[in-house]
């Protein structure tokens, strides 16, 4: 079989996305809409990507995907003629074509199709679906195993308006065949545009066979608007959330709990309500996480607990049997094991050994206004509450900081070190 050339079709303006920021763009568990599209599209095709885009948004791409071929649509006359812009990269090969706003669509649909195009020896393959409210989508006729007609919404009769077989626009054809033929492909209807599904009656005409193979629906919705994005959301989620069920962690009202694309949970964890895992996090085995806590690029090692309402921010790295409290910030810092910071403190640019206590309120201040400094604390130290650590510092094993101290200087191995002014206690005046 001859190569697989992916191409993604990126030239709309998303006129009906009423947003600021346009739909392909859109945020979805860590990665925008049409980077997912782009990750099945490298997985078939590897560097043989390209994007039909128009001309606004050519730059962007080109920005997000430095390997792939940007082709610029100068005009929007319809799909057919945004596929016939990438002609001079399709030469003698197959053409996979995807849609940069169907983000859903897993590699396993694409490998059936692959799979469908090389049984049948066609000239391509199409991935079609069925569904119970077809409304808006363009009706697939089909004879026997094989494609002979897609019937877009208003050009249907009324008995073809009742067929629940419908046009994903996903195909595999070869190159050669598609091109031949392309260009019989008419631009008389309302919108003086030239559609790509029109290809498949064409084929009919000289006798060329089209198969297709049955997707799920879920996996072809398209962004067209807020509420398209919100519903391809809560899908997307539930998807992440069914394997890690299946692995073994527990989710607490997992409809409150958001996932990252890439999220690497183990077996034996426990999350609470409302937690936000973004991207890169790492939990190991037997990890409690509670309510209201954020994570973020980290990995949390075994038997930990985290939170209520911590943020554990990027470049952090816990150790095993760590405890991680209410109100905690930890940003670019690793924890050692069996280390407790349990209430309302922040560390930053920090190297923490392991059995630390850190008190509450204890904060590190890791910023001169001019670059971040370091803190590291060794082995068996404790910090009592309500302490500042100036950094850069370094205090050494089993030393002990008294409450409320101000911290300036390196502290040596097993040293105690107190910071505060003398109380004084005056009697008012003018009181018996």
């Amino acid at each position: 079989m001859k190569k697989i050339t992916t191409v993604i079709l990126a030239a709309g303006k998303s006129t009906r996305f009423k947003h600021s920021k346009s739909k392909i763009y859109q945020d979805l568990a860590g990665l925008s809409i049409i980077e997912h599209v782009y990750q099945i599209g490298k997985k078939i095709s590897k560097e043989n990507v390209i994007f039909v885009c128009n001309k606004d948004n050519n730059l962007e791409l080109k920005s997000l995907f430095p390997a792939a071929k940007i082709v610029i649509q100068k005009k929007q006359k319809g799909t057919a003629d945004a596929i016939y812009q990438a002609k001079k990269f399709l030469i003698n090969t197959n053409v996979l074509i995807l849609f940069s706003d169907v983000p859903l669509i897993s590699i396993k649909s694409i490998k059936k199709l692959i799979l469908n195009f090389k049984r049948n020896n066609s000239i391509g393959s199409m991935i079609a679906f069925k569904t119970d409210n077809p409304f808006g989508y363009g009706r697939v006729v089909t004879e026997g195993k094989y494609v002979s007609n897609v019937i877009e919404e208003p050009n249907t009769t009324k008995i073809q308006k009742k067929i629940q077989l419908c046009n994903s626009g996903v195909m595999l054809c070869n190159s050669n065949l598609l091109f031949a033929n392309i260009s019989k492909i008419s631009n008389r209807n309302i919108k003086k545009e030239k559609f790509l599904p029109d290809i498949f009656d064409i084929f009919k005409k000289i006798k060329k066979n089209f198969n297709y193979v049955l997707g799920s629906e879920d996996e072809m919705l398209g962004v067209n608007s807020i509420k398209d994005l919100i519903k391809i959301d809560h899908i997307y989620q539930k998807n992440l959330k069914n394997k890690i069920l299946e692995n073994g962690v527990i989710l607490y009202q997992p409809d409150s709990i958001r996932l990252s694309y890439d999220t690497k949970i183990k077996k034996g964890v426990i999350v609470e309500p409302h937690v936000v895992f973004k991207k890169g996090v790492i939990i190991e085995a037997n990890v409690l996480i509670k309510s209201y806590s954020v994570l973020e690029n980290c990995k949390i090692n075994s038997n930990c607990i985290i939170g209520p309402s911590a943020r554990i921010r990027p470049k952090t790295q816990i150790g095993n049997y760590v405890k991680i409290g209410n109100y905690v910030e930890i940003k670019n810092s690793k924890i050692g094991n069996n280390t407790n910071i349990n209430h309302l403190s922040y560390i930053g640019d920090s190297n923490i050994g392991h059995n630390v206590n850190i008190g509450a309120g204890t904060i590190t201040c890791n910023y001169d206004g001019k670059k971040k400094n370091k803190t590291i604390i060794e082995n068996n130290v404790f910090v009592g509450s309500n302490c500042s650590l100036i950094a850069p510092l370094k205090i050494g094993a089993n030393s002990t900081i008294g409450a409320g101290s101000v911290i300036t200087k390196n502290i040596p191995k097993n040293h105690l070190a107190l910071e505060r002014s003398e109380v004084k206690i005056l009697k008012k005046q003018g009181k018996k």
